[in-house]
């Protein structure tokens, strides 16, 4: 009885250590490629993706008129808050009433032109991102990249980089080349 005991023991143990040790097997997984991009690049008015470069100045110049029209009306403000010393009450009142008034005419041409500008923006980019995008994917694939990092969301986040992974310059040229 005590020999069977020891058998049932020492065969729990064999299937255990068995179990155990084919549980832990490492699997064999291969390396991945990783490559890096700095999508702010993209937008440098030298050396950045022509196609977008040129709607950030579209946007730019169309929007040109309104932030220029919001700088006069606020160094306007400001002057009316420049008070010369000994300025008569009533003219004081006046001042103030007109400040406040401007104040209220800047606020809502700033909030307008912020609302225009990003609707536009949209627009304008909106579609060039997701070629970008399609472009940035076929790219790392032909080249057997399995992960892109874009350093400029993260730049604090990358503390070592073998320039060789950068891909941004050859992605730039490679998409100018098919996008003119």
């Amino acid at each position: 009885m005590k020999f069977a005991k020891l058998l049932s023991i020492v065969t729990a143990a064999l299937i255990l250590t068995t179990l155990d040790t084919s549980a832990q097997a490492p699997v064999q997984t291969a390396p991945a490629k990783v490559g890096i991009i700095y999508s702010e690049a993209f937008s440098r008015p030298t050396g950045g993706i022509t196609r977008l470069v040129t709607a950030l100045r579209t946007l730019e110049t169309e929007f040109k008129p309104k932030r220029d029209e919001i700088t006069q009306l606020v160094s306007r403000f400001e002057t009316l808050q420049q008070v010369p010393p000994g300025t008569p009450a009533a003219q004081l009142a006046t001042r103030r009433e007109q400040a406040e008034t401007l104040q209220i005419e800047i606020r809502r041409k700033q909030e307008d032109a912020r609302t225009a500008y990003a609707r536009r923006m949209a627009a304008l980019t909106n579609p060039l991102r997701v070629s970008i995008f399609s472009a940035l994917e076929a790219y790392a694939k032909q080249r057997g990249i399995d992960v892109l990092i874009d350093v400029s969301k993260f730049p604090d986040g990358v503390l070592l980089l073998n320039q060789n992974a950068d891909l941004t310059a050859g992605f730039i040229r490679d998409f100018n080349s098919k996008n003119p």
